[in-house]
């Protein structure tokens, strides 16, 4: 039975159906994950996996968000423990509102969504993408008050460097860019409440921690969305309209336990319980190509959407010099950072702050060998990219970088071939 009493038959009824028709577990599971296995077999590899919840067992989450259910191996939700976030305005989506490929949006502070649930009202509301940790860091605490990060999750060059205690916030960490940005997220929302088929922020890993509750996710790698798209080619919004679910691979995550997402898998996810979980997007050396090639497409099609400034700017300008090549290259990235949250200068931006700032101890990284040769192959495929003559920014930011990871031919790379 789910941990919410403010559920009608029907929705019982579907979800029980969702907990059988789940499969046995396909994925590993892990208790602990050395990170040089989770490079080997995992990172590189880009294959999903779970962490039982041992590894969440110690997270202050762990025990201030649950209440024991003495009709359930499935704790309660602790809402009354979430009041001292009242005053943090959080997205809010309506999961009984669909609007083209989202659900309605709003914004609200906590305590008010929390005063609907108190109430049993509210059902279809989910707090999504609530930047817990941010806010808790610009209060002046430390993230330690909710969780901690896994060893071998603390290689993320996406987010702030972890560390369980009060951060310095200054204005410069501040800065609303994608080398700043924050992809830490608590979600908390009722039994199935759920967010539609997507892929995550530039084609980033995910981990996702189940504080209360359970999720059934489905997942899909790059190379097995065929099933997964309507008659245009578009993704469709729920698979669970769809003969077989388009083929996933179908996961039941326990309350406790964490789930990877591979770097470029698409995937769709329903609450069965009321559920607070916690969810990073990141990425590091290993999926740099993937994240480059992301980029690559998002520019492209950018590019194709307004072919028509394209020959305007020819029309006003002619091709006799670059100019008008150049303008087109300002136009490109700058709707590029718009529609992507990132363009070439922010990219390159991110790799520059983490080679000279790692994120992570030695022993809980890449070698420097293999990070240096994955960040010497996607420089070497952006300098046949005719836009580089004109971004001359983005060149000094490349060079700032060969400066500190040195020379390409100086690396040993044999043992990567």
């Amino acid at each position: 039975m789910p941990n919410w009493a403010g559920i009608s038959a029907k929705q019982q009824h579907e979800i029980d159906r969702l907990i059988t028709s789940t499969p046995t577990r396909e994925l590993p599971t892990y208790d602990n994950l050395s990170y040089q296995d989770f490079l080997s077999n995992h990172l590189i590899p880009n294959h999903p996996f779970l962490l039982s919840s041992f590894a969440t067992s110690k997270w202050s989450s762990s025990h201030d968000f649950r209440l024991k259910n003495l009709d359930n191996s499935t704790a309660l939700p602790n809402l009354s423990a979430l009041r001292k976030y009242a005053h943090h305005v959080v997205p809010v989506a309506n999961t009984l509102r669909q609007e083209f490929s989202e659900f309605e949006r709003t914004e609200k502070a906590l305590g008010e969504v929390l005063d609907l649930w108190d109430i049993d009202e509210g059902n279809g509301l989910y707090v999504k993408d609530w930047h817990l940790m941010a806010e808790i860091e610009k209060e002046g605490r430390g993230v330690k008050e909710v969780y901690q990060v896994s060893e071998c999750l603390r290689d993320d060059w996406l987010n702030p460097p972890y560390t369980p205690d009060s951060r310095i916030i200054t204005s410069e960490t501040e800065v609303n860019s994608a080398s700043t940005s924050d992809f830490r997220f608590t979600y908390l929302g009722p039994p199935l409440t759920y967010t539609p088929l997507h892929r995550d922020v530039y084609g980033s890993y995910s981990w996702s921690a189940n504080i209360v509750g359970r999720k059934i996710w489905w997942l899909f790698p790059p190379d097995k969305l065929d099933k997964v798209k309507d008659e245009y080619g578009e993704l469709v919004f729920d698979v669970r309209e769809l003969q077989d679910e388009g083929g996933a691979i179908k996961i039941l995550q326990q309350e406790g336990e964490i789930i990877f997402v591979p770097s470029g898998w698409h995937h769709q996810v329903v609450n069965l319980d009321f559920c607070i979980s916690i969810n990073h997007n990141f990425f590091s050396s290993p999926t740099l190509s993937r994240i480059y090639d992301t980029l690559c497409n998002s520019q492209e099609r950018v590019e194709e959407a307004i072919s028509d400034v394209k020959e305007m700017i020819i029309g006003r300008l002619g091709t006799s010099d670059n100019a008008w090549e150049k303008e087109w290259v300002e136009e490109v990235q700058g709707l590029l950072e718009r529609d992507a949250g990132w363009n070439w200068k922010g990219f390159w931006t991110t790799i520059k702050q983490n080679v000279e700032m790692p994120p992570a101890l030695d022993h809980l990284s890449p070698t420097i060998e293999m990070r240096n040769k994955w960040i010497y192959d996607i420089i070497e495929r952006y300098e046949t990219r005719r836009e580089r003559i004109y971004l001359e920014e983005v060149q000094q930011i490349i060079a700032d970088i060969k400066m500190v990871v040195g020379s390409f031919s100086n690396i040993n790379t044999e043992h990567l071939k």
